[in-house]
């Protein structure tokens, strides 16, 4: 979970998360943050989310599993909606146990110890939409800093600063189309056949004689005579296969994205000199 830079790190938590909506993996939206869990240093531990209009009780989900977009004011759980809303849920009253505690980090596949009566006894709800006063801040004002540097002689600032999260989800980026139609054409065949035909040749008899010849009735003689006929018939044969494959092929986009980080000054009023730890970098110019 990150800090907001300068005052904001020090807002109340229902100011910082109200109205802060939870998607899931794919982008669909799962709910709204109804409550924030802060563990004993007041840093945000878990949400919980209430699950449409249902007031039986909220699903709660460990910021660890989380990406929380501070710019569009979204918590994104890498997982499906359906899996998010089976996920452990508690009620308005219910204690938050250790057990309970380990029950929400192993469904979202985290591996955490616990002290058993230490951490719950730190747990301290927020709800995200109320402004009342009463509840726990996340930092420490300037007086409360010099309380502890008067006790135990030193002072911690936590120096946070914003990591890019990229990743590529899929979508559908077009379709290809495949029609097949029937188209008819006219063609012409040349096709040989065979037929028959009688051909008459008419010899002269040279005026001789024919002896017993007669002369008799009529006479008609039937020669049948024979052609080949074109038939027509039709057969599918294959003519051409089109295969059509999906592959994978891999190219990188470069997208812009823009980080705040955190920078602490230091001005050294008394004259002295500040010291500095021996591992830290000469050319940081008193910047943390």
């Amino acid at each position: 979970m990150e800090h907001e830079k300068g005052d904001e790190g020090f807002a109340p938590l229902e100011k910082r998360f109200a109205g802060y909506e939870v998607y899931d993996a794919a982008g669909e939206r799962v709910g709204k943050v109804d409550e924030i869990f802060v563990d004993e240093n007041g840093r945000p531990e878990y949400v919980g989310v209430k699950i449409g209009y249902s007031s039986a009780g909220a699903v709660l989900i460990p910021l660890d599993a989380c990406r929380v977009d501070e710019g569009r004011r979204a918590i994104e759980v890498p997982m499906p909606k359906s899996r998010i809303e089976e996920g452990p849920s508690y009620g308005d009253d219910q204690e938050i146990t250790s057990e309970f505690e380990q029950q929400v980090c192993s469904y979202y596949g985290l591996e955490r110890g616990r002290d058993s009566k230490g951490h719950e006894a730190s747990m301290a709800r927020h709800h995200a939409e109320s402004h009342g006063s009463s509840s726990r801040p996340v930092g420490r004002d300037a007086g409360e800093h010099d309380d502890d540097l008067s006790k135990t002689g030193e002072l911690r600032i936590r120096r946070n600063e914003e990591e890019a999260w990229v990743e590529a989800r899929e979508r559908e980026a077009g379709r290809v189309n495949v029609r097949k139609q029937v188209r008819t054409e006219r063609e012409q065949v040349r096709v040989p056949k065979m037929r028959e035909q009688v051909d008459i040749e008419r010899v002269p008899g040279e005026g001789r004689e024919a002896p017993g010849a007669k002369i008799g009735e009529d006479e008609e003689v039937v020669i049948q005579v024979f052609e080949e006929e074109v038939v027509v018939s039709k057969r599918i044969v294959l003519k051409e296969e089109i295969r059509l494959r999906k592959r994978v092929v891999e190219e990188e986009e470069v997208v812009e994205v823009d980080l705040r980080k955190e920078e602490v000054d230091i001005e050294d009023v008394t004259g002295r000199g500040v010291s500095r730890d021996i591992g830290e970098h000469e050319d940081s110019e008193n910047k943390l």
